[in-house]
């Protein structure tokens, strides 16, 4: 017998303007962020223009 996932993939949702604000605090007080933005922001990683997590989330629903 061979084992056989019947999981789904997991599709991420696109992060909403509540998701950054709450990143933004989050990572300004030191709590941590969601993984909603931190997936968004490795998906820009070894794509032109990629920035650190910093810059990036401060340019985030400017």
């Amino acid at each position: 017998m061979t084992p056989d996932a019947q999981i789904p993939p997991r599709y991420p949702r696109p992060a909403t303007r509540d998701d950054v604000a709450r990143a933004k605090a989050g990572y300004e007080s030191g709590y941590g962020v969601d993984h909603v933005i931190v997936s968004e922001w490795l998906r820009t990683w070894g794509q032109p223009g990629f920035k650190d997590f910093p810059l990036w989330l401060a340019e985030q629903n400017e």
